[in-house]
């Protein structure tokens, strides 16, 4: 199928509802909000005359390096400035133009008149100003700098960032069984991730958490190892994971580093992981998405949970909790046990809750891709003449089912810690059906699968 992100919506809805659909409610009150995502792009196009509140004026002081006497007077076109012939022009020629521009209008008055006279792509224009912002700050990070930007206390050390539940959401026994095997294979492929000097080693040991998991979206949500800021940033450590969901959303980052640390090692991170996840919800917006993204810190052994929300520009600390009720027992660091000095009941044990951890995350983000492709719909319709996007209610139907596969996964997870395992097992059960019926739900152009294994048999049969 061709990428389903080139056509995507232009105007952001500020609350985050679906207008006119009536969603299923989070597990609890407490509970971040998945489907509050956000159009895109929040840009304010401003719309002003070259009236007097909006005039490029002349300063009414003397400014450094500025004949006075050749500025221009009211209702006459400033001189153009040449500020390519070298780098001290270049800066003379900004000193210049900020002398002139006075007030914010006027500054908006510029940019449009600019944007009209030589066909600018302001939607452009914002986002080379971000990459570069972002550039810098790839190369002078601090957890201070980072901080201001998310509208923390750098001085709180991350303890006054807000917080959002994540869950267990529950796996069947049989599908679990499969991923402790497969941890088990790796862990004698490998070795145990502490033995592993290299971030490379630790992340194909932890990618066994997943590789089950993922697999039930069936490319509905995939997994993209790439960089997102440049290699050459003298802060980049460790390797990213990027969960992406239809392409255009990514909706999970899993950044795995050689030691997570505490303290200032743990602050400057998070500073990272702030930075690179402003960076993906830039890309976002470029594909015309803005959701909440969720990012996992990890060192092989220990993991940390957040959230940031592009539009608002807010960092969230995830906290694990047992059960949905006030009070309940919650962590905000997972951690498994060293593989060769636990036994193997205290392993499993520890696994469990962070890979069902890791099944509720997912969710979430497919949550939040189905609500963005369901404002796409009704923002374009079916089709808008060159290509079909499906219908809204295709959408809408698929969103439904997936939010009561969300809802139920997480009530069989909470019954198993309650002790009652058979009705655990069957909720699970009930949740995986509804997941698989919201997969076949969304619109055929869009759905992929890789299948091998039902055609093993015929395949095997006829192999000498």
């Amino acid at each position: 199928m061709g990428d389903p992100h080139h056509h995507l919506f232009h105007h952001r809805e500020t609350s985050g509802k679906l207008a006119g659909t009536q969603l299923v409610p989070e597990p609890t009150t407490g509970e971040c909000n998945i489907g509050k995502g956000h159009h895109y792009p929040h840009h304010h196009h401003h719309h002003h005359t070259h009236g007097e509140q909006g005039e490029i004026v002349p300063p009414a002081v003397p400014v450094r390096g500025i004949d006075i006497s050749k500025l221009p007077v009211r209702g006459q076109t400033p001189p153009l400035i040449d500020v390519h012939s070298n780098p001290y022009d270049h800066q003379r020629g900004h000193d210049h133009l900020d002398g002139l521009i006075l007030s914010k209008k006027g500054a908006e008055s510029a940019i449009i008149h600019l944007a009209k006279k030589h066909g600018l792509d302001l939607d452009g224009v914002r986002a080379k100003a971000l990459e570069k912002d972002l550039e810098h700050i790839a190369t002078s990070l601090s957890y201070s700098m980072m901080a201001q930007r998310v509208h923390l206390d750098p001085h709180a050390m991350v303890g006054d960032a807000p917080t959002f539940q994540v869950h267990r959401a529950r796996i069947r026994s049989l599908d679990f069984r499969s991923i402790v095997q497969d941890f088990e294979t790796l862990g004698n492929q490998y070795g145990p991730p502490a033995d592993h000097l290299s971030e490379a080693g630790r992340s194909r040991y932890i990618g066994a958490a997943f590789n089950t998991i993922v697999s039930w979206f069936r490319l509905m949500i995939y997994n993209r190892p790439e960089q997102s800021i440049p290699a050459g940033a003298s802060k980049k450590h460790g390797l990213r994971n990027y969960f992406k969901c239809f392409g255009g959303c990514t909706i999970l980052v899993v950044d795995i580093r050689l030691n997570l640390g505490i303290g200032k090692d743990r602050l400057t991170a998070i500073a990272q992981l702030i930075a690179e996840l402003e960076t993906c919800n830039l890309n976002n917006e470029k594909q015309g998405f803005s959701v909440p993204i969720i990012g996992i810190l990890c060192d092989g052994s220990s993991f940390e949970f957040f959230s940031y929300d592009g539009y608002s520009l807010t960092f969230s600390r995830g906290l694990l909790v047992s059960r949905s009720v006030p009070g309940s027992t919650a962590i905000a660091r997972v951690t498994l046990p060293p593989i060769t000095q636990a036994t193997g009941v205290e392993y499993i044990r520890a696994l469990r809750p962070l890979c069902e951890a890791f099944y509720f995350l997912l969710l979430k983000g497919f949550l939040a891709g189905l609500e963005a492709y369901i404002r796409r719909a009704r923002d374009y319709g079916a089709t808008d003449g060159t290509r079909n996007y499906g219908s809204e209610s295709e959408w809408e139907l698929a969103l439904a089912k997936a939010v009561f596969a969300r809802n139920k996964s997480v009530e069989a997870g909470e019954a198993a810690i309650g002790g009652n395992v058979l009705k655990a097992e069957k909720l699970a059960e009930e949740a995986k059906i509804l997941l698989d019926e919201s997969l076949m739900s969304i619109p055929a152009g869009y759905q992929r699968r890789v299948s091998l294994m039902t055609s093993f048999d015929i395949a095997d049969a006829s192999t000498a």
